[in-house]
């Protein structure tokens, strides 16, 4: 009786540490055609961390981001470092991403940015359908995929340190009152 108590706890410990996790969401564009940038073109490459539970304005399709980095060749931008983001996204009942806009630059005063990623999905109305747009800017030149959207992955991300420390307060709990029910 005792040991199906405790790891039926340890079950609903690591489901519920599990369920509480987000998805970090990954963009892969496609192989620049037009390339003034790099020597070797390469793909624009973003992740994105929703914090679905905490965006008010999750009915117009604006979701809050934990975090996110956008980076193509050697250009990188990210919330950590401060850089600015637009973006818009839509998802399905699984919370697949079905249209996307993003727009990451080196500042967040966007008439002032001298590195610009975007990427434009063919669910907005900027293109005609099935026109997806990688853009690359900065104050050197640009490159660009037309008529080529890229591809979504999604995986599960790290749990945070507090998590781990919420799991083994559970554990410790659970194993003082199984202690204190013994003797």
């Amino acid at each position: 009786m005792k040991l199906r108590s405790a790891v039926s706890a340890v079950a609903l410990a690591l489901v519920s540490v599990c369920s509480a996790q987000a998805a970090v969401y990954t963009y892969t564009g496609n192989i620049a055609e037009f390339d003034y940038i790099n020597s070797a073109p390469t793909r624009i490459v973003a992740h994105f961390e929703f914090d679905f539970a905490n965006s008010p304005m999750a009915d117009y399709d604006i979701y809050a981001l934990k975090s996110w980095d956008v980076s193509y060749g050697g250009i990188k931008l990210s919330s950590a470092a401060g850089n600015g983001l637009l973006n818009n996204f839509t998802f399905d009942a699984d919370m697949n991403v079905t249209g996307w806009f993003f727009n990451a630059s080196d500042s967040l005063d966007y008439a002032q940015y001298t590195q610009n990623i975007q990427s434009l999905s063919e669910n907005f109305i900027f293109f005609a359908p099935n026109e997806a747009h990688d853009i690359i800017l900065d104050t050197a030149g640009s490159a660009a995929v037309y008529r080529n959207q890229g591809s979504w992955s999604v995986a599960p991300s790290v749990p945070e340190p507090a998590t781990y420390l919420m799991l083994g307060l559970g554990l410790a709990a659970v194993g003082f009152a199984s202690r204190k029910r013994q003797g």
